[in-house]
């Protein structure tokens, strides 16, 4: 019993998870300004991780497809986040790390107006 609970733990700690954010030049994304860009947008996504990270053995965002996706035509100021919050650390402890699900989130700027500032009375 005591083997199979290090082989567990082992198992726990060493799984890995990996996310690659490339581009297929779909639609222009920079991480320099661009002074027409001035409404800020955040694009948030979640991959699915298995077997401790095992399967698969990476996944692969495309950054300018996801912002094609969310009805952008360009994005400047990109930068990109990968996470784990609170409730997917649960489950993956729930579940002894078969199940890992990972987020990310890009933000950046599009074109468009600023979104106003709330004002304090």
């Amino acid at each position: 019993m005591k083997m199979f609970a290090g082989l567990i733990a082992t198992l726990l700690f060493t799984g890995c998870t990996t996310i690659h954010f490339r581009s297929n030049n779909t639609v222009p994304v920079t991480f320099l300004g661009n002074p027409e860009h001035q409404k800020e947008v955040v694009i948030e996504g979640k991959r699915d991780f298995f077997w401790w990270g095992a399967d698969p053995d990476f996944a692969v965002v495309f950054v300018d497809e996801e912002v094609k996706r969310a009805g952008y035509t360009s994005l400047s100021k990109a930068i990109i986040y990968e996470q784990k919050n609170p409730a997917d650390q649960l489950i993956s402890f729930l579940t002894f790390g078969i199940y890992l699900p990972r987020a990310w989130t890009i933000t950046g700027y599009t074109e468009g107006e600023a979104t106003p500032q709330k004002t304090q009375p």
